[in-house]
């Protein structure tokens, strides 16, 4: 089936067509894979019957491959629609091996739906989604800032609560990264401000600690100010704290931006510390000061060049993901080793 576009996914998601028996939802957002393989998997099967939503995982098809088959045929007692969540399905060859056959003779009242990890497009499941009619293959990549803006709305208004503008704007320049992560962020906002109508900016720095994005934007600040021996760290961190090396580059990517668009400013005449504090939206205050600092280092040529580097980093961890890490971290050594020569240079 034709690959859907970012903006209908969504659409998808909240109302998965007649028609389609089976969806294959993947990416590097292991939170977001999560939520839209349970949407669709619950509002396709029959709500009044608790016994037609089947959770496998791929070793439970491994060491029985007919299982799979055995579950889609199956009768509902109340004959209503199935649906089978099938957790894990990239680990396993033999998943691809079995939905290859029941697509053969698709079952008429079950819906198939796989949750995997970040594939390749030479993966035998996307291979195999891609090109069946009956089939939808959903990638669901890092949230960008509508993406985000949209949850934060939704839980803000499922809350009973408005969101004061520099509030949001704080909370969506810290938040990202995985989907699970951000909602439970916004939520654990929400009862903090519960007993009130709306959430200030007061209450966003006060209650959000390190979570999701942040775990990036702390390597990447390393990486601005040329503080080599702390970026190591951080990196080191982030690897084995399974901060994606893709949310990395993108936050890399964003935060060269903001500098460059802040650097006219400053080679105005404004103090760089004034400049970061008119940034929209405003940076979360533990960043303010190492901004600043960043700021006072990359020049306009120096941020253009670097600009150039992440931009390549983006795509390059993209195409390969394998080596993502290595190529993400060799582009952050580099411009750490800028910035501090920047720093000698300017002493």
């Amino acid at each position: 089936m034709v690959a859907p576009k970012a903006q209908d996914i969504d659409r998808i998601v909240a109302r998965p067509p007649a028609g389609v028996g089976f969806y294959l939802v993947y990416g590097p957002d292991s939170g977001l894979v999560a939520e839209r393989a349970a949407a669709i998997a619950a509002k396709s099967a029959d709500a009044a019957d608790p016994f037609s939503l089947i959770r496998l995982d791929a070793a439970q098809i491994a060491q029985d491959p007919s299982r799979l088959a055995d579950e889609a045929y199956a009768v509902s007692m109340f004959g209503g629609r199935r649906a089978i969540l099938i957790r894990e399905a990239g680990s396993r060859p033999t998943v691809a091996t079995a939905v290859t056959a029941l697509m053969k003779t698709p079952p008429a009242e079950t819906v198939v739906v796989l949750e995997a990890g970040d594939l390749k497009k030479s993966h035998a499941l996307r291979t195999l989604f891609e090109r069946d009619k009956t089939a939808y293959a959903l990638p669901c990549y890092v949230d960008d800032d509508a993406a985000i803006g949209r949850l934060i709305e939704q839980e803000t208004r499922e809350a009973g609560l408005a969101i004061d503008a520099d509030a949001r704007a704080a909370l969506l320049a810290h938040l990202g990264g995985d989907r699970l992560v951000t909602r439970g962020e916004v939520q654990k906002l929400c009862l903090y401000a519960l007993g009130r109508d709306r959430i200030t900016l007061d209450d966003v720095e006060a209650l959000i600690g390190d979570s999701s994005g942040i775990g990036a934007d702390e390597v990447v600040d390393h990486a601005a100010t040329g503080d080599l021996p702390g970026l190591v760290a951080a990196l080191t961190r982030a690897a084995h704290e399974g901060v994606e090396a893709g949310t990395i580059a993108q936050t890399a990517l964003r935060t060269f931006q903001m500098l460059d668009d802040a650097r006219g400013d400053v080679d105005g005449g404004r103090r760089p510390e004034d400049v970061v504090d008119g940034l929209r939206p405003p940076l979360f205050f533990k960043r303010k000061g190492k901004v600043a600092a960043a700021l006072r280092l990359w020049t306009a040529a120096r941020l253009e060049r670097a600009l150039a580097l992440v931009a390549d980093t983006v795509r390059d961890a993209r195409l390969n993901p394998v080596l993502a890490r290595e190529i993400v971290g060799d582009t952050l050594i580099t411009l750490a080793r800028v910035a501090h020569q920047a720093k000698g240079r300017d002493r």
